[in-house]
């Protein structure tokens, strides 16, 4: 049995009598396929080289770049699994560079050969985001493949080489942190565009390794150790980001709290949905967090996209959510945290309206708050934003 299908399934609630939230997707995560040929440790879609999970499939695929067009997405992230493995992915490509999308394709590293991406570039990709977790030791237990580290080298050169846009990606734990930032001089040595590193996630296998996040205080000593390391190394034309995760109380505080959208609070997609998530089987989500443990807002196998997000419905198990305890709400930081994050709540509490297990309920004795996942910080400019690049 597929691990997505095991996923927990709840019933959404039938009550429309609120409207849906403003849509407007500047992006849509598609993930082609949950087969990867890896079993990364913290996976959050608990993709396996099991031959039996799910996949999209070419022609759903192919139907949802259609209606993605129709309601004014501008980029499409292929994702998975490896999404490198379905022979089809070309097609996707070249019909997405038909329809004007600016496109990214998310890939471990092993696979990518030359040929390989020689037929990705002819089909329209100029954008590659590769997985790279440290030095080999690091990346090879996180990616729990023995020997990978030369073949994710190897694409990630590839890659460059051919001229691809080349965003190299980091998960930082309480394993591989003390030695992350010291990446940073052989990434840009390579030629890639971005460095972005990401924090543990409890989500799929991420909830059986969720003792690995990394502590409050040492992640933002490692957020000063990237800055140091960004300062000493010639980073050149790289951008370096990195998840934020919390704010301190010594920093200046945002102008005002973010009007909504990825980045801007764990439920900012009901102010402003500019992102979804399509796993596997088709199920559509409004962010990665919650993709185990709350219903999806549909699914495109049953419902075009475009009918998914504009239905009240869809909605109503999201915004039963906004109930937040008095306490929390009257806190001096709710304005800027929103409550903190739901999904981690039920992750690891399994209560939806506990606390964040971020926050001990009072963030003036412990300093700092708890912020949106998907915020990072330019760690050159400390800009914040909610996707992890811009589009030139």
């Amino acid at each position: 049995m597929s691990s997505l299908s095991q996923l927990t399934q709840l019933e959404l609630p039938g009550g429309a009598s609120r409207p849906a939230p403003p849509v407007g997707l500047r992006e849509i995560d598609i993930n082609v396929t949950n087969f990867c040929n890896l079993e990364c440790i913290y996976c959050s879609y608990s993709s396996t080289p099991d031959r039996r999970e799910p996949e999209l499939g070419r022609d759903a695929a192919l139907r949802l770049l259609e209606q993605a067009r129709g309601i004014g997405v501008e980029v499409i992230h292929f994702s998975g699994g490896e999404p490198v493995t379905r022979p089809y992915i070309g097609d996707l490509i070249a019909r997405g560079a038909e329809l004007g999308f600016r496109m990214r394709m998310h890939s471990n590293g092993a696979l990518l050969k030359p040929e390989k991406l020689k037929q990705l570039w002819d089909a329209g990709l100029r954008r590659v985001l590769v997985s790279l977790d440290g030095p080999a030791e690091d990346h090879e237990y996180h990616r729990a493949k023995p020997g990978l580290y030369r073949r994710t080298m190897a694409g990630i050169e590839n890659a460059a080489a051919l001229g691809f846009n080349v965003r190299v990606n980091a998960v930082a734990t309480s394993l591989n942190v003390d030695r992350i930032a010291g990446l940073i001089p052989m990434v840009c040595s390579l030629g890639a565009a971005t460095f972005s590193v990401f924090y543990l996630i409890p989500v799929g296998r991420g909830r059986d390794v969720a003792a690995l996040m990394v502590p409050p205080q040492r992640w933002r000593r490692f957020l000063e150790e990237m800055r140091e390391a960004a300062i000493r190394s010639d980073t050149g034309e790289t951008e370096i980001t990195a998840e934020k995760v919390f704010f301190w109380d010594d920093e200046p505080l945002p102008e005002k709290p973010e009007e909504g959208g990825r980045g801007h609070g764990c439920l900012g997609f009901l102010k402003k949905c500019d992102y979804v998530n399509v796993l596997a089987d088709g199920r559509v989500y409004p962010c990665v967090c919650f993709v185990d443990v709350a219903p999806a807002l549909g699914n495109i196998r049953r419902r075009p996209l475009p009918d998914i997000l504009n239905d009240p419905r869809s909605w109503s198990f999201y915004r039963d959510l906004q109930a937040t305890e008095t306490g929390c709400r009257s806190c001096e930081q709710f304005a800027h945290c929103g409550g903190g994050s739901k999904a981690l709540s039920r992750t690891m509490t399994g209560d939806w309206f506990r606390l964040d297990p971020r926050c001990s309920g009072n963030p003036s004795a412990q300093r700092f708050y708890p912020l949106c996942f998907m915020l990072r910080e330019n760690i050159a400019t400390g800009t914040r934003r909610g996707f992890a690049e811009h589009f030139a």
